[in-house]
């Protein structure tokens, strides 16, 4: 089975919610950006990421706005189910932008990042540069869309299409969600032109159900049904 999830910001109480105590190396977690795990390195940090690889299922994630992207692009890239991913662990995968997977049956395009300050943790600046698409992870995710046809079955993304972000922008929490960028211009695009079933995308930190197809996930854990 596959569920989905929002934003984790390195928050390990996510991975242990009774709803998923049942899961076993069959099941699937996709977290939809602003995973958060991969942070500033040492001991507790490589702790953390142990005691996720010791979870029976696979956490599978987009980045989002708040990561460090320089570590997470540290990892070797390797291709899993069909796409292009950075391997963290063998249970711990970053699917990576413009990516199309076939997953347990069924197809997933992935498009992650978002627009976001600099971030600061502990008085340090952390770089994260690179926290917007570049316009090649773009052009990659519309050509992976037309080599298959044009359809997908599911959409991930941590920010949303321009027209959702505008609906949801009178009702953001952040007070830093209203700007609509090239990223979600892009999106805007997909919603426009491509044959999916299902999109969920974090960012908002809301749980909501947007349209029968667009659903908006922060702390909900979703079965995937489809």
């Amino acid at each position: 089975m596959i569920y989905i999830t929002g934003d984790t910001h390195g928050d390990i109480s996510r991975f242990n919610d009774k709803r998923l105590k049942r899961l076993s190396e069959d099941d699937i977690v996709i977290v939809c950006g602003d995973f958060g795990f991969i942070w500033q390195g040492g001991d507790k940090e490589r702790k953390v990421l142990k005691t996720l690889a010791k979870k029976k299922f696979t956490i599978a994630f987009v980045d989002g706005s708040h990561e460090n992207f320089g570590r997470l692009r540290s990892f070797a890239e390797s291709t899993w189910n069909g796409g292009t991913v950075h391997m963290i662990a063998p249970n711990v995968i970053h699917l990576m932008r413009g990516q199309y997977y076939t997953i347990n049956g069924k197809t997933f395009f992935t498009m992650g990042g978002g627009e976001s300050e600099q971030a600061e943790l502990n008085g340090e600046d952390l770089w994260t540069g690179g926290s917007l698409p570049e316009k090649g992870e773009l052009v990659m995710g519309a050509a992976n869309i037309d080599i298959h046809g044009g359809k997908v079955d599911v959409i991930i993304s941590h920010e949303p299409s321009s027209k959702i972000k505008s609906i949801l922008s009178d009702q953001d929490t952040l007070g830093t969600m209203s700007r609509i960028n090239a990223l979600n211009a892009f999106l805007e695009q997909l919603a426009e032109t491509v044959e999916y079933k299902k999109w969920y995308f974090g960012s908002f930190h809301m749980d909501k159900r947007i349209t029968s197809k667009i659903t908006a996930v922060y702390t909900d854990i979703i079965p995937l049904e489809i």
